[in-house]
């Protein structure tokens, strides 16, 4: 198949500056992708943009991720709207490597560069960068923009003139790259397409020449209508000593029937005729969520390895059936523990107000019982083989060791 074939297939095309198959199908391209360096782990709404630019590697395009250092420090409009923190550059060292690490396993390839954008943000003189790149911008054109439109009517937050340039910073950075390393196609999420197109019009007027901008669509939970990526902990890393493996694995077991498909083509690579086989065995069997199973097994061994992901894959079969399980995510406690301390403890709940009230709701099982007691402690015959296993709703559980 054709590159623009196997992305429309996936549902990974929202916008483009050009046609498709003019984009992806012809010649080899440089394109590279912008990522926010604040940590030193991406997160899983990093992970359908990684999965894009595999795409494009395995087309024999060339790939760069270009970290923020630079604009990260000042934010994009459409995002937050505090103060970003200034990184030093041991803090950004850092970050980058962590990131290089994920996408290397991610790619399942080292073929791809890492550039930070302060490289050269840093070095601009702010008379050149206004009389050189500013006088390019119409500020009615800027303030058009859905993401600085927002911001404007939006009287307690409003824009900043710092983060109301970040625009021009963005656009630079494809003007840099097209001049430097030959760059000119630019990918982000659809939230991201009026910095993008901005860009494109940048290296227009400065060079005369096309440069090209794709975007996919920005993913979001259709229950609760919010950005995809965040769980009730808030963010879900692909480190594993931020997120567990096992969590990791939970996060994606959870996924609601409504999202599930379109999860399996753009978080995995699956192939499509394999997707279609499991949608249709979950149509027959919906209570055997064999498309949450195959979407949780597929994204932890993209992330963890696959070796990881049968672990926990198993884990979590071993808790559910009630079994107990070596690989199951597991909190020591003392015998005697409050049922209330005992959910705060195991992150069942975020404080001893929301565990009673989970408790109240009947939300909770200690070894397969609905416990509705408040006051509910634990005791040593609760504790079989050492283990008990604790339960917040369908799919939530952890095991108490001694």
């Amino acid at each position: 198949m054709k590159l623009s074939e196997i992305l429309r297939e996936r549902g990974y095309i929202y916008q483009h500056s050009s046609p498709v198959e003019e984009i992806t199908d012809g010649q080899a391209r440089t394109l590279y992708l912008g990522i926010d360096p604040t940590a030193d782990s991406m997160h899983v709404g990093h992970l359908q943009a990684m999965l894009v630019l595999r795409r494009f590697l395995e087309g024999g395009h060339k790939v760069i991720v270009l970290l923020g250092g630079g604009t990260g420090m000042i934010g994009d409009p459409s995002g937050k709207s505090e103060e970003r923190v200034l990184l030093d550059e041991e803090t950004l060292a850092r970050n980058a490597e962590g990131v290089r690490k994920q996408a290397q396993k991610l790619f399942q390839s080292d073929n791809f560069q890492i550039q930070n954008n302060l490289d050269w943000l840093g070095k601009l003189k702010v008379i050149d960068f206004l009389r050189d790149i500013g006088k390019h911008f119409s500020v009615n054109a800027m303030m058009a923009r859905d993401s600085v439109k927002d911001r404007l009517e939006n009287r307690d937050q409003g824009i900043s003139y710092t983060e109301f340039s970040y625009m021009l910073l963005q656009s630079y950075d494809f003007l840099h790259l097209f001049e430097a390393e030959g760059c000119d196609l630019q990918i982000g999420a659809s939230d991201q397409w009026g910095n993008m197109v901005s860009g494109v019009d940048l290296i227009r007027r400065k060079t005369g020449k096309t440069a090209y901008a794709l975007s996919f669509p920005l993913l979001v939970n259709k229950a609760t209508g919010k950005k995809f990526g965040k769980s009730e902990g808030g963010a879900v890393w692909l480190d594993p000593k931020k997120t567990s493996a096992f969590d990791f694995y939970q996060f994606w077991f959870n996924t609601d029937d409504s999202d599930v498909e379109e999860y399996l083509l753009k978080m995995t690579m699956l192939p499509k005729a394999d997707i279609d086989e499991v949608m249709a065995e979950q149509k027959e069997n919906p209570a055997s969520r064999t498309a949450q199973k195959n979407l949780a097994f597929e994204v932890t061994a993209l992330v963890h390895g696959e070796e990881e992901a049968e672990k926990v894959a198993k884990a979590s079969e071993d808790l559910f059936s009630g079994a107990s399980s070596e690989n199951a995510p597991t909190v020591k406690v003392e015998s005697t523990i409050s049922l209330v301390d005992a959910l705060v403890a195991s992150n069942l709940a975020t404080s001893k107000r929301e565990a009673r009230q989970f408790i109240a709701d009947g939300a909770v099982q200690l070894n397969s019982t609905k416990e509705t007691d408040e006051g509910r402690v634990l005791n040593a015959e609760d504790f079989k083989e050492g283990k008990a296993l604790l339960k917040r709703g369908k799919r939530n559980i952890v095991a108490l060791t001694l």
